[in-house]
């Protein structure tokens, strides 16, 4: 019975985010996940119809080990990805990154403004802490999106000469290459401003570049996305892992 209410219960939660929130990317795990756990329904049926037959020894153990291999990976990722959710920068950064690209197909613009704002309390409690708003152009805000950030910043009333950007990246690497090199090079201490599943993630592409002072800054994701959104992390960032990025 447990197999089918897990089963059912993605099921319901791939078709909330379809229709409340269109244009996620991976939502079809979802759907994996639910025929995964009906295939554990039906075989735990099949076993107590022919309890009398039992596989090899060495066929249980090679199951077993590998089931608990793959839950140890899975959990030690996401324990990293849920650490890095959790923490704070230090105060006084030399510069505060703030990401436009995150890499995320279907990213809402609600999550932008939400890492904007964690950005201006950051920068509130530390004056003597510059930013750099970085992101290339987007056709349909017919503008860059370091345009973008700069103007709501200002609204927000930091002040000009704080604000640094750069509008030719297009991705989270480009994103940390061109600020490091505004920030004045690897030894700049640094934080990035980020959505909270993905601060881990931009922290490890960052030291990937070479930057020796790296801080997450995460900012909140709506409570009834995270799921998808930490359940995604964790697959992208095994992925890195093993194209070896």
């Amino acid at each position: 019975m447990l197999w089918i209410v897990l089963g059912s219960a993605c099921l319901a939660y791939y078709a909330a985010i379809e229709y409340f929130s269109e244009g996620q990317p991976m939502t079809v795990v979802w759907i994996f996940l639910a025929v995964l756990f009906l295939v554990c329904y039906l075989w735990r049926e099949y076993r107590k119809r022919h309890s009398g037959k039992k596989r090899p020894l060495w066929f249980r153990t090679f199951c077993v080990t590998s089931l608990c291999l793959l839950l140890v990976l899975l959990g030690v990722t996401a324990s990293r990805i849920i650490l890095s959710m959790l923490s704070s920068a230090e105060p006084s950064l030399d510069y505060i990154v703030i990401l436009a690209q995150q890499d995320i197909e279907g990213e809402t613009e609600a999550e932008l403004v939400k890492r904007l704002d964690r950005a201006v309390e950051y920068l509130q409690e530390n004056e003597n802490t510059s930013v750099i708003v970085s992101g290339g152009w987007e056709a349909d805000k017919g503008s860059s999106s370091a345009r973008v950030m700069y103007q709501y910043l200002l609204r927000r009333g930091v002040e000009r000469e704080r604000i640094f950007w750069e509008t030719y990246s297009t991705n989270t690497k480009e994103n940390l290459s061109y600020s490091m090199v505004i920030a004045g090079g690897q030894q700049a201490r640094m934080g990035i401003v980020a959505s909270d599943y993905f601060t881990y993630r931009a922290c490890r592409v960052a030291r990937n570049l070479g930057m020796t002072t790296v801080e997450g800054i995460p900012s909140d994701t709506p409570a009834w996305l995270l799921p998808h959104r930490l359940t995604t992390e964790v697959l992208r960032v095994l992925e890195d892992k093993f194209l070896g990025i």
